[in-house]
């Protein structure tokens, strides 16, 4: 299925609003059908843009989560959520998911989101740190979390199971703070 291709000149990430959840059951439907590399499935997925709406609302709210869209031309093309930690013990870590629509893969967008993920997580929640979970054999996003500072913190073996195998999961994190010899964030929403 063809899309938007992402340009610097026209991606925009922003935090989602409520009126984004129609693009973004559009985006998910697409998302989750066109990769193995994330968790979720379209089995696992109903389309209820109340839910979505609802789901938006509760990012909103809380101040140490934040769910990112990159759009292009009206449609959101990308997305990227952070959910703090709800325990005291926890609260300073925050759980990333991103996803990125086949149309607009090595594009630069899953790197615009989480460039402004970072931003968000230094400036805004005060985190002191990210963790994600990817793919073992995601190499592009592998390569991206490591250009960014991530450092892998374990394998858990057999933690997901895609058509009747099973696949390792990769745990990463970064401590936040000045990116220490890494390119500078950029500070617009791109």
């Amino acid at each position: 299925m063809s899309g938007p291709t992402a340009t610097a000149a026209t991606l925009r990430v922003r935090p989602a609003v409520e009126g984004d959840a129609r693009r973004l059951c559009d985006f998910r439907r697409q998302a989750l059908v066109e990769t193995e590399f994330l968790l979720q499935g379209p089995e696992d997925w109903i389309d209820h843009v109340d839910q979505e709406r609802d789901l938006i609302a509760r990012f909103a709210a809380d101040p140490a989560s934040v769910l990112l869209i990159a759009a292009t031309g009206g449609a959101v093309v990308g997305m990227c959520s952070v959910v703090g930690g709800a325990l005291e013990r926890n609260r300073h870590v925050g759980q990333v998911g991103i996803g990125v629509l086949r149309c607009c893969w090595r594009q630069g967008v899953a790197r615009a989101l989480m460039h402004r993920c970072l931003t968000w997580a230094e400036d805004e929640a005060h985190l002191h740190k990210l963790s994600l979970q990817v793919h073992s054999a995601n190499d592009p996003a592998r390569r991206l979390y490591e250009d960014l500072g991530f450092q892998y913190e374990g394998v858990l073996r057999d933690e997901a199971r895609l058509a009747g195998r099973y696949v390792d999961l990769l745990a990463m994190g970064r401590l936040l703070g000045p990116l220490q010899g890494q390119e500078e964030l950029p500070s617009d929403d791109r």
